[in-house]
């Protein structure tokens, strides 16, 4: 520990005599001492601040996660000036403000709906208020709080609340323990030093948070917080009058594919400056986190940075009144405004104490014949239920282009956390200790409602089960999986420990299951099932497997960005069960195609898969990768084959290389150019369940499945968009090739063209494609969910 920390630790150890709380609180006494000065501050020093001037931008974004990308559906930034006084109403001048997303430029253009309407920033930090979430700034949202006797109360009230560490009642809720130092350096040379107060929940509980305060330990001052839910937040279960409704019914219309209704906060942090060595007032907020309604999975961030331009403080007032009684003259007016300078940049150090003087000088700015800016009557609409005053550009479509606008929060910014600051708050938090299983740690799902399952194809026809699911504690937990399909009889069963942070996940798992010979195809997922049930087109070609792996992935609240695997498997054929689809139920003859037989075989090797993806913003070029790489030993599981082999061993590596980039129009009305193209091949002798294939909505749209395959495959996808907020029509050309890279011919590609129809950037595509050569040409009809456009 740092020499300043064990300086006062030990004056500490008498002072922990004296603490009230349950006896194990403070795990040890620098952690009392840390608590105590923190806790008198928390109560006292906000009344220093008077009045405040800072300018605080502001950017929010809203993703829609898929396996290729992040969807980005809502944007914000906002840039403001705000002027707040502790005894009166704040004033904020409305710098800049821009939003997009689906559908709002129609709005605004037939004038549904103004910038104000949608203006995601209202109130300026109150430093009368808490601290630790200072950019959550509802007047009448109750974020934190503790029962007096220190117990929660889950039948007061309808809203979600924390257990706030440094309320009444805390004890019974948090532990504390100190830990290492943090220097601050201001640019005069000056530092000080700030230590570590871990919170530490006594149990895992969505209303509890885990994480570390950085206390300034002469003043108790807060220098920084970062902390994050101990649990995930699950609406229905969380928040009585939900589970109420839930238990009367309300929900049953809700299809179970979007429940249930989560939320996980990866991380909140905040950080203070010490504002002219007198008060520390902020300086920036991050918040991530993902909110999921079954499986539509949004992640969310927000960024505040606040840029402190005055401040007057109790002692300020009273030292200008000592020096004018000791000249003998009148202390001047500190309510009254300062001269109005009107320029680019709108208000500066302005300071008011009643709203007549407020309104004085919005009045004395608009007498100025070029003032840009006006006071917004309160009887407006968009005005009406703000806590503060408001000044907005007289030209109202300045706002969108004013230079004080940050940019998107995807992008570094002065005044921001940086990335790499941002990674260290989350290794910090990865270092806190596991907080005890708490209560409601079992759960479970059937069909599709609470992670269950709920597929169609043509081996298993209808399959349907259910999910398990346990938290063992230290991070630990245990989900099981059933399935049964009514077609074949047979079950799948997985079942997986898992031990993840918020750094990465380890999982074991044993499996007993259907698998498709293209892990990346999806099709044991919604998108096949579908298409197979209604249509009679199964993509997929399937064995079983059995056997165990061991896999470490990205965290839960990140994309599935990369998967590396150990496995040990027995793979086995299974055959066609069934063939009834909805529109072909009336077609005489017709028939899903028969599953393909593959080696029985016991294999056991290595698998990685890498699958980045740069840039968030449509109207620049966004680019991905998917790269994947497999080596196996094998062996034939029933004994040598009819020509003596016992088995072999095989490497393969596949790569496939995606872009969408802008050709003209903005963020949700533009022309797109889509392109990808991939190569894959197979060294050494491999089961047939490992060539590549060629056909289908993934590979070759316009084709069936398997029009093509072999040890070697080639591909290409060019396609020109038009979208409208949100919809999309396109022309697209697909071609590939797959079989012997020693026998390769140019001659041997097969080509598809077509329409496509897509909802948000691919999210959910459509499309009608004719082959134009190969074993079966004609059209065909595709769903794709996750496409590139």
């Amino acid at each position: 520990m740092a020499t300043p920390l064990v300086a006062w630790a030990a004056s500490a150890t008498a002072a922990a005599g004296q603490v009230t709380a349950n006896p194990d609180v403070f795990l040890d006494p620098a952690a009392y001492r840390l608590y105590t000065a923190a806790l008198s501050n928390w109560r006292t020093l906000d009344q220093s601040v008077v009045r405040y001037t800072a300018r605080i931008e502001q950017r929010i974004a809203a993703a829609i996660r898929t396996p290729l990308k992040d969807r980005v559906v809502y944007r914000n930034e906002t840039a403001a000036r705000a002027f707040w006084d502790r005894d009166y109403e704040p004033v904020v001048q409305v710098l800049g403000t821009r939003s997009r997303y689906p559908g709002r430029d129609i709005a605004v253009r037939e004038g549904d709906l103004d910038w104000l309407d949608d203006l995601p920033f209202d109130q300026p930090f109150e430093p009368g208020g808490d601290r630790l979430l200072f950019g959550l700034t509802d007047p009448d949202a109750d974020y934190f709080r503790v029962d007096v006797d220190g117990r929660e109360s889950y039948e007061s009230g309808d809203s979600f609340w924390f257990a706030h560490p440094l309320a009444a009642g805390a004890d019974a809720h948090y532990r504390f323990r100190s830990g290492d130092t943090l220097t601050v350096s201001f640019p005069d040379g000056r530092s000080l030093t700030a230590v570590q107060l871990e919170v530490l929940p006594r149990e895992a509980d969505a209303h509890r948070i885990t994480g570390t305060l950085w206390i300034e330990p002469e003043s108790g001052a807060l220098v920084r917080a970062v902390y994050r839910l101990s649990r995930r937040f699950d609406a229905i279960r969380d928040i009585p009058e939900l589970q109420r409704e839930e238990d009367n019914g309300t929900f049953r219309y809700v299809p179970g594919i979007f429940k249930p209704w989560t939320f996980d906060l990866k991380m909140i942090a905040v950080d203070y400056g010490l504002w002219d060595f007198k008060v520390w007032l902020p300086r920036s907020m991050r918040m991530e986190g993902e909110v999921a309604a079954g499986i539509l999975k949004m992640p969310v961030s927000m960024d505040l940075a606040y840029r402190i331009e005055s401040v007057a403080t109790v002692d300020d007032l009273a030292a200008t009144e000592t020096q004018a009684a000791a000249t003998g003259q009148a202390a001047p007016n500190q309510t009254a405004p300062a001269t109005p300078d009107p320029g680019a940049d709108g208000l500066r150090e302005v300071h008011f104490d009643t709203r007549a003087e407020a309104l004085a000088f919005i009045a004395e700015l608009l007498s100025e014949g070029d003032a840009p800016y006006e006071l917004m009557d309160e009887s407006e609409e968009a005005a009406r239920n703000r806590e503060s005053l408001l000044i907005v550009p007289r030209e109202r479509s300045r706002v969108a282009e004013n230079p004080h606008l940050p940019p998107p929060i995807w992008e570094e910014a002065a005044g921001f956390p940086s990335d790499a600051e941002l990674q260290a708050y989350v290794e910090n938090l990865a270092k806190l200790p596991a907080p005890p299983s708490g209560r409601s740690p079992l759960s479970w799902g059937l069909g599709w409602a609470g992670g269950g399952k709920l597929r169609y194809n043509r081996v298993e026809g209808l399959a349907a089960g259910g999910t398990f699911g346990a938290e063992l504690g230290r991070r630990f937990s245990l989900q099981a999986t059933g399935l049964l399909g009514l077609a074949n009889l047979r079950p799948d069963v997985h079942l997986e420990i898992e031990r993840s942070t918020i750094l990465r996940r380890l999982s074991l798992e044993a499996f007993h299951e259907l698998r498709a010979t293209d892990r990346q195809g999806s099709y044991l997922g919604l998108r096949n099932s579908l298409t197979a049930f209604f249509l009679g087109t199964d993509n997929g070609d399937y064995y079983r497997a059995s056997g165990g792996a061991l896999a470490w992935r990205p965290p839960g609240l990140a994309r599935e960005s990369y998967e590396f695997r150990l496995f040990a498997e027995r793979q086995r054929t299974v055959v066609k069960e069934t063939d009834f689809a909805v529109f072909k139920a009336f077609s005489d003859g017709w028939t899903f195609r028969p599953n393909p037989a593959v080696d029985d075989v016991d294999v056991a090797g290595a698998e990685a898969r890498w699958a980045p993806w740069w840039g968030n913003d449509p109207t620049r070029p966004q680019l991905g990768l998917e790269a994947q790489a497999r080596g196996a030993a094998w062996r034939f599981a029933d004994g040598p084959a009819s020509d003596g082999r016992t088995g072999d061993r095989y490497l393969e590596a596949k790569a496939v290389a995606r872009a969408a980039v802008p050709l003209s129009g903005g963020e949700w009305s533009a022309w797109r150019l889509g392109a990808q193209v991939g190569a894959g091949t197979i060294w050494g002798k491999a089961p047939a369940q490992r060539l590549w294939h060629a056909g289908g909505p993934a590979t070759l749209r316009g084709h069936g499945p398997a029009a093509a395959f072999g040890t070697s495959t080639l591909l290409g996808r060019l396609e020109v968009a038009r979208t409208y907020h949100g919809i999309g029509a396109s022309l697209f050309g697909d071609a590939a090739w797959a079989g012997d890279r020693d026998r390769f011919d140019g001659r041997d590609f097969l080509y598809g063209v077509g329409l496509g129809a897509s909802i948000l950037d691919g999210l959910l595509r459509f499309d009608v494609a004719r082959g134009l050569n190969g074993p079966s040409p004609g059209f065909r009809v595709h769903l794709e969910l996750d496409a590139i456009l």
